[in-house]
């Protein structure tokens, strides 16, 4: 089986003198400033901040600390914003692949005006907006969902959204779905502009219709080219989920901020928090090399 290039996974043995220097001044650098860190830190505690993660109570029970209950609603918050993202970059980037002049002035004036505007204000204007003219609805709509039965209530709110937050997380869904959905219309037009007009001309060769050509000769084509920036943008949806903590949606940095005006330990809850995010960011894009791979090798056997 042949090796492609770009897929290798490089040995130790393999690397030359300057990646070995530089992985050593690495290391000495993350020594030095980790025990820089936890020098200066007064009565530091792994035990205690394990605490705010997963609570042991004393008759053993076991429950969910604040900085987890956090981690949760930032999962369930960006799951719901690439969902949307993905819906609306998806169709945005199919219709306007190949478009130009008028054509494509729809798609441009969705993808300028969100990708120029900074998230927080974007963030601000959704929910000021929604608090003005969906206050109404939202009611109704919570006091439907009290009235249902406790397995479907409960169902509700741990997946959408919890008890008296709904407005919040309907802002911050909208607003960030909609604003990571513009650079993945871009991902996903610039991906179906990468194959040849050769591909579609030989599409049409063969009696093929425009629906299948783009099914089964420009998709799984444009798919492979978009793997890589979508795994990257949806690690930067998870964290620019963090800005929902402005209006108070009780997310990861919200609850660590919480955190450290009660204990008043900032370094170790926000160190904490940043491992959390490394983590989940470290996990999609693991699973977005393993499948990009899996791609490359299936295209190639």
């Amino acid at each position: 089986m042949t090796h492609i290039l770009g897929t290798q996974k490089r040995n130790f043995k393999t690397w030359n003198t300057w990646d070995k220097i530089f992985l050593f001044i690495l290391i000495l650098f993350t020594c030095g400033f980790f025990y820089i860190l936890f020098s200066s830190l007064e009565d530091f505690s792994i035990r205690r901040l394990f605490q705010y993660i997963i609570n042991i109570n004393e008759d053993g029970s076991i429950k969910a600390g604040i900085l987890l209950n956090g981690l949760f609603m930032t999962i369930r918050l960006s799951f719901w914003c690439l969902l949307i993202a993905f819906i609306s970059g998806g169709i945005v980037g199919t219709l306007s692949a190949h478009k130009r002049g008028l054509a494509a002035l729809p798609s441009k004036i969705y993808i300028l005006s969100l990708r120029n505007m900074p998230p927080l204000i974007l963030l601000f204007l959704v929910f000021f907006f929604s608090s003005n003219l969906l206050t109404e609805l939202l009611i109704n709509f919570e006091y439907y969902i009290a009235k249902l039965s406790p397995f479907w209530k409960q169902s509700f709110y741990i997946l959408v959204a919890p008890e008296g937050q709904l407005d919040r997380m309907l802002a911050a869904i909208i607003t960030l779905g909609l604003y990571e959905g513009a650079y993945i219309a871009e991902i996903i037009r610039a991906g179906i502009e990468s194959v040849s007009k050769g591909q579609w001309e030989a599409g049409k060769a063969t009696g093929m219709t425009k629906w299948k050509i783009r099914r089964y000769i420009v998709a799984p084509q444009a798919m492979k080219q978009s793997i890589a920036p979508l795994a990257g943008q949806s690690i930067s949806t998870i964290k620019d989920s963090a800005i929902a903590s402005i209006i108070s949606l009780q997310e990861l940095t919200f609850q660590s901020m919480e955190l450290i005006n009660v204990t008043g330990k900032t370094i170790e809850i926000w160190l904490l928090t940043a491992i959390c995010y490394f983590c989940l960011a470290f996990i999609l894009d693991s699973l977005g090399k393993k499948y990009e791979n899996s791609i490359q090798w299936k295209h190639h056997n």
